[in-house]
């Protein structure tokens, strides 16, 4: 059991404060590395980090915006309301190769489900302002990623594997499932409740309406898997999946010569959905399964070392 030193509501609160820091110092991070390194003010040091020359800073930046406004508040949370916060956000056992082998296919069943999701988001209808103005929103997104997703060797895809999906799955899975979601869930005495409002914050801090449903989809998978195998790393696996899919697609894309934003798109149709969301049912019936079965284990292992003590 863990000993809390503050109630839901309040780490919820101290959470969005430490997440506020992190906004501010890897702001004033970003400041200094422009005018120091790059030569810009502020204001132009988007541009900057845009150009093909600058992608290593770019990088390096986008490594240090990740651990302060996700990684590091998660930490803070941890460390000042728990008694043991490594193992509160889920950095247990690496978990079994079955639990592991499920997460795989699962990826695999997801993109199809959150592909239809993309479809569905596009065809519902919007004022034409909100529609010019979410587009717009879309264009400069796609913009940064085929910038900081520009892949013409080996180096720049694995450096890219680094920056764009180990470290962003890592901390973002610290921040939304071993941090908000546990929070929330706490929060809202309701393991559903809790999962589907932690994914609906995940997806709409990317600001993509868009990609809104699809994000959420993602959320919803990553927030059941962490709630069933109580192991961050499930979360994270999964989540590193999703995000070396698309990078891999814009590789191979960048290398033909072929990466535009048209061919970034990633829609399915929404038939798609049930195919994807009955192989995601199956799959989780499985991992609940399986994950149970681990968890049993470990309480009984965990029995033994204390009689033994």
């Amino acid at each position: 059991m863990y000993q809390q030193r503050f109630n839901p509501l309040m780490q919820l609160a101290l959470l969005f404060v430490f997440c506020g820091a992190g906004i501010i110092l890897s702001s004033i991070i970003a400041g200094v590395i422009g005018n120091t390194v790059l030569h810009v003010e502020m204001k132009d040091l988007s541009a900057a980090l845009m150009k093909p020359e600058n992608i290593g800073v770019s990088r390096i930046l986008q490594v240090f915006t990740s651990f302060f406004i996700m990684g590091m508040p998660a930490l803070a949370i941890g460390k000042i309301t728990l008694e043991a916060p490594i193992e509160y956000l889920g950095f247990r056992e690496a978990g079994n190769a079955k639990q592991l082998g499920i997460v795989v296919l699962m990826v695999f069943a997801g993109l199809l489900l959150s592909g239809a999701m993309g479809e569905l988001n596009r065809i519902i209808p919007i004022p034409k302002n909100a529609a010019s103005f979410f587009q717009g929103l879309e264009d400069d997104y796609n913009s940064q990623v085929m910038a900081m997703g520009k892949m013409t060797s080996t180096y720049d895809y694995i450096a890219s594997l680094l920056v764009l999906a180990i470290i962003p799955a890592i901390f973002e899975e610290m921040l939304f499932r071993g941090c908000m979601q546990q929070i929330m869930v706490s929060l809202t005495r309701n393991a559903f409740v809790g999962i589907l409002i932690t994914s609906i914050i995940f997806s709409a801090i990317h600001i993509s309406y868009y990609g809104f449903l699809p994000r959420l989809v993602l959320g919803l998978m990553l927030g059941y898997l962490f709630y069933y195998s109580k192991n961050i790393w499930m979360s994270i696996a999964a989540h590193f999946l999703n995000n070396a899919f698309a990078l891999t697609s814009i590789y191979m894309l960048s290398r033909s010569g072929k990466l535009t934003p048209e061919a970034m798109n990633e829609t399915y149709p929404l038939y798609y959905a049930l195919i994807g969301g009955g192989l995601l049912y199956a799959l989780f019936v499985m991992f609940k399964k399986e994950s149970s079965n681990v968890l049993s284990k470990r309480v009984i292992v965990n029995e033994e070392n204390i009689q033994q003590l």
